[in-house]
């Protein structure tokens, strides 16, 4: 019932090994391929007891990832949208891309959204299937991941709803909350249906059933649980009836989103951290229901307490109450690497986790 899976971050790799991440990178399936399996005996090399690999933050599923798999279009789900939308693509050798410019700051009406066919029209998704087509008939051998996949599991992954309506929009997404919130209704609508549209789309070019999906929703701690009720909730419970098993991820301390949270359709795994009481999560949610807990920041930087670290793994270990959780977090550059190794150790010292990786 107890499991651990960590990953290495961008920073982590380009200061430990010099690894750079650039547009060809990202857009050239073969090249990203090439420097992935290059990283992942790298790290290995770097951490061969334990379960820590490279891959799509806290995304990923070790157990379903191939060998031979090769993924198309692996960058964020809501920079896809950006780019349908007009924006550029920043890449930088040490993190994550971004976007350069806000594309709907001045939307006013929900006509300024492009409707679908425009979007499967858009020439970085007829470069995206032209990509996946080739390489499922040249290359029989290669089992092709789609965009919005991240391995063979079937899980879908796309940033939440707010989320993504910060990214196209900017912080004029709080303010409709209040000014128009039938506009912002409009735009959540928009976005849901567009992700279904581009999962769906992408799954059957590629073969790969849908089964479920996750949604990080990484600005949702922003909003009250109210607004997160009236503005998320209703949309994710859509992707629910659409998609399958919801795996919903809230950044930093989520106690007070819980309840609309907990609201949410055919949800079966919440994602949180910054220490979002077990406790509370199990009061509300039930025993049965799985947990996947990431430790708080402050606890995994140079100069942090061990001990801490340690009261704070027993502490969630007593409120879980014996239900299914995996302890999942991702290493920065900064972060003291002795203090994440113990947190496998203390966990295999109780004997509720083996040491080892799985590949």
């Amino acid at each position: 019932m107890v499991s651990i899976q960590a990953t290495v971050s961008k920073g982590w790799l380009h200061k430990n090994g010099g690894f750079s991440f650039d547009e060809e990178y990202y857009m050239d399936p073969f090249c990203s391929q090439n420097q992935d399996k290059i990283m992942h005996e790298f790290i290995k090399k770097r951490f061969p007891d334990y379960q820590i690999y490279y891959m799509e933050a806290n995304l990923v599923q070790a157990p379903y990832v191939d060998k031979n798999q090769i993924l198309v279009g692996a960058i964020q789900p809501n920079l896809i949208l950006a780019v349908i939308l007009g924006s550029k693509i920043v890449y930088y050798p040490d993190k994550d891309p971004d976007v350069e410019t806000v594309t709907l700051r001045n939307i006013s009406t929900p006509q300024d959204l492009p409707d679908i066919e425009d979007i499967m029209n858009h020439p970085l998704i007829k470069t995206l299937d032209h990509q996946l087509k080739t390489i499922k008939n040249d290359y029989t051998d290669l089992v092709v991941i789609p965009p919005f996949f991240w391995d063979t599991s079937g899980r879908a992954t796309i940033h939440g709803i707010i989320t993504t309506s910060l990214k196209l929009i900017g912080e004029k997404v709080m303010m409709l909350t209040i000014l128009d919130p039938n506009l912002l209704h409009q735009i959540h609508q928009w976005i849901t249906d567009i992700y279904i549209a581009l999962i769906r789309h992408f799954s059957q070019i590629s073969n790969l059933p849908v089964n479920s999906v996750h949604a990080g929703e990484c600005s949702g701690i922003m909003i009250s649980n109210d607004q997160y009720l009236e503005f998320i909730t209703p949309y994710i419970s859509q992707l629910g009836k659409e998609l399958g098993d919801v795996r919903l991820h809230s950044c930093g301390k989520s106690d007070h989103l819980l309840d609309a949270i907990s609201k949410i359709e055919k949800l079966t795994i919440i994602d949180v951290g910054s220490d979002t009481s077990v406790k509370m999560i199990r009061s509300m949610l039930g025993r049965q229901f799985e947990i996947n807990l990431s430790p708080p920041v402050e606890l995994l930087l140079k100069g942090s307490s061990k001990e801490k670290l340690h009261e704070w793994l027993d502490k969630s270990l007593e409120e879980n109450q014996g239900g299914p959780i995996r302890f999942a977090y991702h290493i920065e550059a900064d972060y003291d690497y002795e203090n994440c190794l113990s947190i496998h150790d203390k966990l295999v010292e109780k004997k509720l986790i083996t040491k080892g990786r799985l590949y």
